[in-house]
């Protein structure tokens, strides 16, 4: 590298978000450089060879069903094993099983007759579910807002099936036992769970990484290098830690948040933002204790065990003989010593399997203080901050604490700058006066408007009775997406074709008409708070008419008393659809 490299792109940080903005914005011919201080690559997910064993740097799982990730990932390639769907749980006198009865159905009597929980628990888990897969993703993190372990309680589920199961399962994904964490992600990983497997790659989960890593050349990413300082200009300078320089016309910081604020001078979480902390143990057994690729859960309440897993049952090359690798999670960074954590997790599983423990040997304690940000956005469509200009943030931290949330952010991120650098204003807003605009207001979060807006059914909502309103195209809502739909006031109906531009999820985007019946629409939707609890959504509408016989029917159809019409309805239906959605 030179000392004065110019690029396109300058990309702080080589984990998930950062590797998939790389990828996004290579594949679209831009000059991109990564830089890492770690050695290695992949942010928290890695996986390091000890004795013959791929111990990953911590316990951690991919959901197969996650719908971004497999738009970047080939999980082919990754040779996903995947975990049994359920779970054995230790009750502090037995061992019993919650199987998934829907995806293995030999197992539903023995799931029935399991001691966790009644055969209601069992019936709500089923109904969950049902609640969680007919939505839309969207839907799901437009309702109610609570934590967790409260909207377990409202289902009434029982205390012992909480504690023994959704506490110890749940609290090993969220890393904290107290199920805190919001009611929306639960619902999510409860989707992804239904719908797919959790699964780790063959070869550990650094290949996850390792995958979008490979698309890009060999000189892109820069290991063991630390970015010093961020000076704006013309071009972007950044000083790196061993005195050298790069020029760049972006910047996008995919760090922790922490690093982040520290490199942009920012307060970037005023709200007491902070990071889960896990501890994982790994030992060599000469047996598996488990000999089935299911989870382990600690359901009895004591101990400081959260769950363990036989890694090699699940991929076999995670061990490269005979030998099993076992990996115990502790929830936290316990105060006890390594050598005296050791001595209390092999008391605890003697009780467990037996004096055949004492013959395991201890590989590695990995302490994890900062393996999941604490109070994410929690969202499936993170905005693209720019802090600074030309200077952009990405990271979990602004969507799901999870790799989903991690390629979602760098998506958001690599489209934003690409339009950024491309200087494009994706639409010309007309200096006139709107041809028509209205105002209303809901009460509800900023992000509810704009999920619902962005929800696949958001159109089909908004329609009033007898418009024949049909959908036949209807694209995620992003810059560039299309939405197709015929519409009309018996006898008339018409083809209407629309493209969406400008779209900033929490404040605004525009849909101009390509096809249709109008000589120019172009249509603005804007989003903004007036308080905490309540919104006001802006729309305005510029638009033409053809003249002749063509130009009377769309007169007919779009007039200044019809659309008053039109956007009165939607007021109504916007408030209603909200508000029945967060209290589903």
């Amino acid at each position: 590298m030179s000392e004065q490299l110019e690029v396109d792109v300058l990309i702080v940080g080589a984990g998930m978000a950062g590797l998939t903005a790389a990828t996004q914005l290579y594949s679209e011919g831009f000059n991109v450089r990564i830089v890492e201080r770690e050695s290695v690559i992949g942010g928290r997910i890695r996986t390091d060879v000890v004795d013959g064993f791929k111990i990953d740097y911590g316990f951690q799982v991919y959901l197969t069903a996650y719908p971004k990730a497999q738009e970047v990932l080939d999980l082919e390639q990754l040779d996903l094993q995947p975990f049994s769907p359920g779970a054995i749980i230790w009750t502090g006198k037995e061992f019993t099983s919650v199987i998934d009865p829907l995806r293995r159905p030999s197992k539903i009597v023995k799931t029935i007759r399991s001691k966790i929980g009644s055969f209601n628990d069992k019936f709500k888990v089923l109904r969950l579910r049902k609640s969680v897969l007919i939505p839309s993703l969207s839907t799901l993190f437009i309702r109610r807002e609570t934590t967790t372990s409260e909207k377990l309680q409202s289902l009434k589920f029982t205390s012992r099936f909480i504690n023994s199961f959704f506490r110890p399962f749940f609290g090993g994904i969220f890393l904290e036992s107290e199920l805190r964490t919001s009611s929306r992600f639960f619902d999510f990983v409860f989707r992804m769970f239904t719908q797919g497997d959790g699964a780790v790659p063959s070869n550990g989960m650094a290949a996850i990484p390792g995958q979008l890593a490979s698309q890009l050349p060999h000189d892109v990413i820069l290991t063991n290098t630390e970015v010093k300082d961020i000076q704006l200009g013309d071009l972007i300078t950044v000083h790196l830690s061993d005195d050298q320089l790069i020029r760049s016309r972006s910047v996008i910081v995919a760090t922790p948040w922490q690093i982040a604020e520290n490199l942009t001078g920012l307060n970037i979480r005023s709200d007491g933002f902070s990071d889960y902390s896990v501890t994982s143990i790994s030992y060599a057994a000469t047996t598996s204790p488990v000999n089935d690729n299911i989870l382990v859960l600690n359901g009895s309440g004591n101990g400081v065990i959260n769950h363990l897993v036989c890694m090699s049952d699940v991929a076999t090359n995670y061990s490269s003989d005979s030998r099993s690798l076992v990996s115990v999670t502790i929830l936290g960074d316990p105060s006890l010593s390594n050598e005296e954590l050791n001595i209390q997790c092999l008391s605890e599983l003697e009780v467990w399997y037996g004096a055949t423990v004492k013959e395991w040997q201890l590989i590695r304690v990995d302490r994890i203080n900062h393996a999941l940000p604490k109070n994410p956005v929690m969202t499936i469509n993170p905005e693209v901050p720019q802090p600074m200009k030309g200077v952009f943030l990405s990271g979990d931290y602004l969507a799901t604490p999870s790799i989903e949330g991690a390629i979602t952010s760098g998506l958001s991120t690599s489209a934003g700058v690409a339009k950024f650098l491309k200087n494009e204003s994706t639409v010309d807003i007309p200096l006139e006066r709107p041809s028509f605009e209205n105002r209303f207001t809901v009460d509800c979060s900023l992000e509810e408007v704009a999920l619902f807006h962005a929800s696949e059914s958001a159109l089909e909502n908004l329609q009033p009775p007898l418009s024949r309103f049909q959908i036949s195209t209807n694209e995620p809502l992003n810059d560039g997406s299309i939405v197709e739909f015929e519409v009309g006031i018996i006898p008339f109906k018409i083809k209407w074709k629309a493209i969406h531009r400008d779209v900033n999820f929490l404040e605004v985007f525009t849909d101009v008409m390509s096809e249709g019946p109008m000589k120019y629409w172009l249509h603005r939707h804007e989003f903004s708070a007036l308080s905490s609890n309540k919104i006001e959504v802006h729309d305005r509408i510029w638009y033409a008419h053809h003249r002749g016989f063509r130009g009377i029917i769309s007169r007919l159809m779009f007039n200044q008393l019809t659309l008053k019409f039109l956007f009165s309805y939607r007021a109504i239906a916007t408030r209603k659809t909200i508000l029945k959605q967060r209290n589903t």
